[in-house]
This record gives structure tokens, C-alpha cells and sequence, in this order.
């Protein structure tokens, strides 16, 4: 008679190595925020030549997010208003 291996041992082998490889990765994202972070800050996205993402996003959802949050070193205020 043969016997059967247990395929469930396996298969927690693999999703714990599955788990362990997400979190190390989640690690090193949130390691590495600040620095990206600061990188996006300062390279501010242009929608058009007239149009910043930041003033965009901030009219376009009424004020939800905050130019000064996205792209603080891009944002041009007109008169008080986007």
C-alpha cells in the first residue's frame, strides 16, 4: 500500500512564504515613503501647460484634496482661489 503525503503542509509552506514576501515588501514601501514621497512632491505633474495636478484635482473635487497636501512646492494661488 502507498501512502498518501499530506498536500496541506505544502501548501502552508507556500502561503507563508507568500505572506512572508508581501510583508517584506509592504516593509520596504513604507521605509522608503518618506523619500518617494518627497520625490513626487517636488517633481509636480502638469496636467497641460496651463493646468497643475494639484490646482486640477483641488477644483475638480471641490476642495477634498488640498493642493498644498499633493504638490506643496507647485502650488501658484491666484487671488485667494485656485
Amino acid at each position: 500500500m502507498s501512502r498518501k503525503v499530506n498536500s496541506n503542509s505544502r501548501r502552508f509552506a507556500k502561503l507563508r512564504t507568500t505572506v512572508f514576501y508581501f510583508l517584506a515588501a509592504i516593509a520596504i514601501l513604507a521605509a522608503a515613503f518618506p523619500k518617494l514621497y518627497e520625490i513626487k512632491t517636488k517633481a509636480g505633474i502638469n496636467i497641460s501647460s496651463r493646468y497643475h495636478a494639484g490646482s486640477f484635482l483641488e477644483k475638480h473635487t471641490l476642495g477634498l484634496f488640498r493642493c498644498e497636501w499633493l504638490y506643496p512646492y507647485h502650488c501658484d494661488r491666484h487671488n485667494g482661489k485656485v
